[in-house]
């Protein structure tokens, strides 16, 4: 028996996804189960990208995935299994969208009728359920934040705009405290970049000045990732920066 599922993410190109075995469990006994398998409403329908990302598998499984692919998206490989031979859209290497149709369903494999064995590969496998039902399961806003972040503040502190942190970037930070360049120009970016990571920022928000509510914020960032120094105060070339940029 099928249930439809409600989804925020599809994988079906037809929206409606009718789940007949659960992660963990088929038929209420299969323990081993490592993804969700689904069904559309009419028969066959085409797969689709959960999201974006780069193709890093595509073949065939003879322990019973049947043909497969692979995608790989911020180090997360979201899997697609029984799909109908030759009917791959998609070659390794390559890119591609949100959405983006790469095979069409089918019954390849250990599957009695055509149908989709969707899972995520994390350090081994996981529920795919949050992947499907959160609106950005893969962190992709927090690395497009982290991408901006970083070109933001390599302008305002004269550094090679090119969006990668590295020993130039890091050579060029500066002090920045409530009595020290507390109006910088890398104070705006490093507002919106915390503010992303979820801190509060206080009343005055992004202001472009480092004030009290900032001191604030910032210990809290150095108490949250458990740097040596915990003063509210970023210190050029130092830990802080090195957290920030993800150098450390």
């Amino acid at each position: 028996m099928s249930k439809l599922l409600e989804v925020k993410n599809n994988v079906l190109k037809g929206g409606k996804h009718y789940l007949t075995s659960d992660y963990k469990t088929r038929n209420g006994e299969r323990s081993t189960h490592n993804g969700m398998d689904f069904v559309g409403p009419n028969g066959v329908d085409d797969i689709i990208a959960i999201e974006e990302g780069t193709i890093t598998y595509t073949g065939y499984d003879s322990s019973g995935g049947g043909y497969w692919i692979g995608i790989t998206t911020n180090n997360i490989q979201h899997r697609y299994f029984h799909l109908k031979k030759e009917s791959f859209k998609v070659s390794k290497g390559d890119k591609i969208s949100k959405g983006q149709v790469i095979a069409t369903m089918g019954s390849t494999g250990n599957a009695t009728a055509n149908c989709l064995h969707f899972a995520i590969y994390k350090n081994g496998y996981v529920d795919p359920k949050p992947y499907l039902m959160n609106e950005d399961p893969f962190g992709l806003n927090n690395v497009n934040s982290y991408k901006m972040f970083v070109k933001d503040l390599q302008a305002a502190i004269g550094a090679n705009v090119d969006g990668i942190a590295g020993p130039e970037t890091l050579s060029k930070t500066p002090t920045i405290s409530t009595s020290t360049g507390w109006n910088h120009k890398a104070v705006r970016p490093l507002q919106i970049y915390l503010k992303s990571l979820g801190y509060d920022l206080g009343k005055c928000g992004v202001d472009g000045q480092f004030g009290k509510d900032m001191k604030a914020c910032i210990k809290k960032y150095q108490t949250d990732n458990k740097l040596p120094i915990i003063d509210g105060k970023i210190s050029a070339k130092m830990y802080t920066w090195k957290k920030l940029l993800k150098l450390d």
